[in-house]
C-alpha cells in the first residue's frame, strides 16, 4: 500500500538531502513497495541489520472466468475451479520479505532477501526461496553506485520507478509485473546514479536532480542457469514443439543477455518524476516450424520493450501513469495465405506485439490515518491477432499459431479501496479493498463470451525492523 501522501513528500525531501543514492534500491523497496509505511527508517548506508514486511488477504470471490483466463494475475485457478469450489473465500499471505543490510566499510556493502510468494515445496508447504543477494560498490565513481548479484531489476521495481511511486504494491503488482513483461529481479550487474543534480536556490522551477540506471542481466529470473550451477531440470533446454513467453528463460548456455536502461527526471521539489525504460534482449538466428510441424526458415527472434511514465506525489494527494509497449521479433506465425479462396499452403511470421496503459491514484482523508486509493488498467495481449489459448505470443518454435483474424480482445483491471493506519508508525495497514479483472472476447478465435473476476477483500500488511 502506498504511503500516506505525506509521507511521499516527506522521503522525496529526505532524499534530496542525501548523498546521491544513499539509500539502496533494496531498502528503497522496504519502504516504498510497503507504501512508506516508514520513512526515514530501516538500515540506511552506514548501517546493518534485519527487515522485513509481509502482506496477505481475506478474499471472497464473487464471480471468477470458468476457463480461468486472463495472464498472470492471481485468483485465475479458482475461476477454472468454480464448478467444484461454491464459495471461494481465504485467508492467505501474499508476499513475506526477510532481509538483512551489511555494511562491510565506507566503499561496500551487501545485501540479502529470502522471500515467500506463494511458493511451496514437495509436501505443499510454504517455503522461501533467495530473490535478492548481491554486493554494491558505493560511489564507484561521483554520484554512481555499482551492484553486482541477484538484484531488482530497473523495468518497474527501482528506485524512482512507477512500483515504489505508485506504491500500493500490497494491493497489486504493477501492469509490466502482472503481465510478466520482465521479472522484478534479475542475476546481472547495475550502475545507477544521477547524471546532475540542483545545487541551491528554487528547485520549484528547475529539476532536482536527473537520474539513470543502467543494467544487464541473464534474464533468467531467480533460477540459477543451468550447467553453470549444476543440474536445474526446471530450465531444461526448450524443446522445438513448445510454446515460449514473451519473455523466454535462456537456454542451457545462457547465450542472450538482456540490456534495460532508465532515465528519470524529479523535479518540482521532488513531487514529480518523470521517466523511460527500455529493454532489449536478442536470441539470435533459430529454426521454428510451420503450421504443419515442418521445419521452415531460419530467423531471428528478438524482444524490446520500451515505457514512459510520469508519476506526481504531494502532501494530499498523488496520480500518476505509465504506457508500455513490448513487442517480439518474428515471434508469430501468420495463417495459411489464402488466394481467391484457395490455400497457397505457405505462412509467414510477423513481430507479435503487446501493449497496455495504466493509470493510479491516491488521496488523504485523515493524515497519517486514512487514504483512499484507485487504480485502472487496460491492456492488448495481442494488437495484430488474435490470442492463443496459451495465453502467450506464439513463438517461432511452436506448432499453435493465432487465427489471424483481428479478434484481438482486450484486458480490464480496476482496484479501489481504503488505507487505514491504526499506529503512528504507520507498520500496519489495513485495506478493504474491490479487485476486479475483465476480459472481453475471450479467446478470440475460440469465440468464448465475455467474462470478469469480482474478489472483495481486506488487505493487511505489517513492517518490522
Amino acid at each position: 500500500m502506498v504511503a500516506l501522501a505525506g509521507s511521499v513528500l516527506a522521503v522525496g525531501s529526505m532524499n534530496a538531502q542525501e548523498t546521491p543514492h544513499q539509500r539502496d534500491s533494496l531498502m528503497s523497496l522496504n519502504k516504498n513497495a510497503i507504501q512508506q509505511i516508514a520513512p526515514g527508517q530501516g538500515h540506511a548506508a552506514g548501517q546493518s541489520g534485519f527487515w522485513g514486511y509481509a502482506f496477505g488477504d481475506y478474499a471472497y470471490m464473487a464471480k471468477g472466468d470458468s476457463a480461468g483466463r486472463g495472464t498472470k494475475q492471481q485468483y485465475k485457478g479458482l475461476g477454472a475451479n468454480s464448478a467444484a469450489i461454491k464459495t471461494p473465500n481465504a485467508f492467505e499471505i501474499r508476499r513475506a520479505y526477510l532481509g538483512y543490510d551489511y555494511n562491510i566499510n565506507k566503499h561496500f556493502s551487501a545485501y540479502a532477501l529470502l522471500a515467500y510468494e506463494g511458493d511451496e515445496d514437495v509436501s505443499d508447504n510454504r517455503t522461501v526461496y533467495l530473490k535478492y543477494i548481491y554486493l554494491k560498490w558505493k560511489n564507484i565513481w561521483k554520484n554512481s553506485n555499482l551492484r553486482i548479484g541477484q538484484q531488482a531489476t530497473n523495468s518497474f521495481a527501482s528506485d524512482y520507478n512507477t512500483e515504489p511511486l505508485m506504491g500500493y504494491r500490497a494491493s497489486e503488482k504493477t501492469i509490466m509485473d502482472m503481465h510478466g513483461m520482465d521479472g522484478s529481479s534479475d542475476m546481472g550487474l547495475e550502475l545507477d546514479g544521477r547524471l546532475w543534480t540542483h545545487m541551491g536556490g528554487d528547485t520549484s522551477k528547475v529539476p532536482t536532480f536527473i537520474g539513470y540506471s543502467a543494467m544487464v542481466g541473464d534474464n533468467s529470473g531467480n533460477n540459477p542457469v543451468p550447467a553453470f550451477t549444476g543440474t536445474a531440470s526446471s530450465l531444461a533446454a526448450v524443446p522445438s514443439t513448445s510454446s515460449l513467453t514473451i519473455n523466454p528463460i535462456n537456454n542451457t548456455t545462457d547465450n542472450a543477455k538482456k540490456f534495460r536502461g532508465q532515465l528519470y527526471v524529479n523535479c518540482l521539489n521532488n513531487t514529480l518524476t518523470v521517466g523511460a525504460y527500455a529493454d532489449y534482449i536478442n536470441y539470435g538466428d533459430e529454426g521454428f516450424h510451420d503450421l504443419n510441424g515442418k521445419s521452415s526458415s531460419i530467423l531471428q527472434q528478438a524482444v524490446m520493450t520500451q515505457k514512459v511514465y510520469a508519476v506526481y506525489n504531494s502532501k494530499w494527494f498523488g496520480v500518476g501513469g505509465e504506457l508500455v509497449m513490448q513487442s517480439m521479433k518474428n515471434g508469430e506465425i501468420e495463417a495459411y495465405k489464402v488466394v481467391k479462396g484457395v490455400s497457397t499452403g505457405t505462412n509467414d511470421t510477423t513481430t507479435a506485439e503487446q501493449m497496455g496503459f495504466s493509470v493510479f491514484a491516491h488521496g488523504t482523508i485523515i493524515q497519517n490515518t486514512l487514504n483512499v486509493f484507485a487504480r485502472y488498467d487496460m491492456y492488448t495481449p495481442d494488437t495484430k491477432y488474435a490470442f492463443n489459448a496459451n495465453e502467450t505470443f506464439t513463438s517461432f518454435m511452436s506448432n499453435v499459431s493465432s487465427s489471424g483474424n483481428g479478434n484481438s480482445y482486450k484486458e480490464t483491471f480496476m482496484n479501489f479501496g481504503l488505507d487505514w493506519t491504526p499506529t503512528k508508525d504507520k507498520k500496519v495497514h489495513i485495506m478493504p479493498n474491490v479487485w476486479y479483472y475483465g476480459i472481453k472476447n475471450g479467446y478470440g478465435a475460440d469465440n468464448l463470451e465475455s467474462s470478469n473476476y469480482m474478489l472483495y477483500r481486506v488487505t493487511f500488511l505489517f513492517a518490522f525492523n
